[in-house]
C-alpha cells in the first residue's frame, strides 16, 4: 500500500514551470503584431556621440531572426524624426529618461512600450537612456548595449519578462555576457509568431497552428502530466491484487 501511495503522489506532483510571459500590461489578450515582418526606425538626434545605435540595432535584431519555429523577422528600417509611439516602432535616445519614464536613470539603460488597444500591437517605442545618469548608454560597451537592445526589442515584439534566469527576457540582464536566446525565449517568440513549417520549410515539416489563446496554466499542465502516470498506478494495483489472489490460493 505504501508503494501505491508513493506512485500516486509522484503522478500528481509536477514542479511548477517557469517561463516566458507576454507584454500584456496594455491588454491581457495580447497576440503580437499583425505582420511578423517588423522594422525599427531610429532617431539618433539625442544619442551620445560615438555610439553607433543603428549598427547595434542591426546586430540586436539578428538575435530574434534565427528561431526556426518562428516566422518573426525584425530589421533596422532606417532613420526617423519620431519621438513617440509609431509603426514601424521608434527607437529614441531620451535625455529626460527618468522624468519621462519614471525609471531610475542610474540603473536602467533602456525601456520599451507598445500600444495594443484590441489585443494586437499597433505601435511601439524603445527608449535609450541619454540622460546624465550612470546608466547613460555611453557608459556601456557594444556587447552590453546589444544585449540591452535585444532584450528591449523582445518587449517591442510582445514578450514580457521571463521567470527563467537563463532567458534573454529575464528582468535582470546584468549577468548576461552575450546576446543569445534561451529555449524559453524561442518558445515565447514562437508562441506569438509561429512558423508555418509546411509552407516555409521542406516537405514533411510540422505545421504549427497559430492561436489567440493564452498559454496553458500550470494547473492544467499538472493535471495533464498526472494522467501519464495513471496507467502505472492501475497496473501496480492490478499486480498487487494478483499477488494477493495467488498467495490465497497457495495457502488453501
Amino acid at each position: 500500500m505504501k508503494t501505491g501511495i508513493l506512485i500516486l503522489i509522484l503522478g500528481f506532483y509536477v514542479n511548477p514551470a517557469v517561463g516566458f510571459t507576454l507584454n500584456s500590461s496594455t491588454n491581457p489578450d495580447l497576440s503580437g503584431w499583425a505582420d511578423s515582418d517588423i522594422k525599427l526606425l531610429v532617431n539618433t538626434a539625442n544619442c551620445p556621440a560615438g555610439i553607433d545605435v543603428p549598427g547595434i540595432i542591426a546586430e540586436a535584431v539578428e538575435v530574434w531572426n534565427n528561431v526556426p519555429t518562428s516566422s518573426m523577422k525584425v530589421s533596422y528600417g532606417g532613420a526617423t524624426t519620431s519621438t513617440t509611439f509609431a509603426s514601424p516602432a521608434t527607437v529614441y535616445c531620451e535625455t529626460n529618461f527618468q522624468s519621462v519614464l519614471g525609471a531610475n536613470q542610474d540603473y536602467v539603460p533602456g525601456a520599451a512600450a507598445v500600444q495594443a488597444p484590441n489585443g494586437q500591437i499597433t505601435s511601439g517605442i524603445l527608449y535609450l537612456n541619454a540622460s546624465s545618469g550612470l546608466a547613460n548608454i555611453s557608459n556601456f560597451d557594444r556587447t552590453v548595449l546589444t544585449i540591452v537592445l535585444a532584450h528591449e526589442i523582445g518587449h517591442i515584439l510582445g514578450l514580457g519578462h521571463s521567470e527563467s534566469t537563463n532567458a534573454l527576457m529575464y528582468f535582470d540582464a546584468s549577468a548576461k555576457t552575450e546576446p543569445r536566446l534561451s529555449q524559453d525565449d524561442m518558445d515565447g517568440i514562437s508562441y506569438l509568431y509561429p512558423s508555418n513549417e509546411l509552407s516555409d520549410h521542406k516537405i514533411a515539416g510540422c505545421g504549427l497552428v497559430d492561436s489567440s489563446l493564452p498559454p496553458p496554466s500550470t494547473g492544467t499542465l499538472t493535471f495533464l502530466f498526472s494522467l501519464l502516470f495513471m496507467p502505472l498506478v492501475l497496473c501496480w494495483g492490478w499486480a498487487q491484487s494478483m499477488r494477493r489472489n495467488l498467495y490465497w490460493c497457495k495457502t488453501k
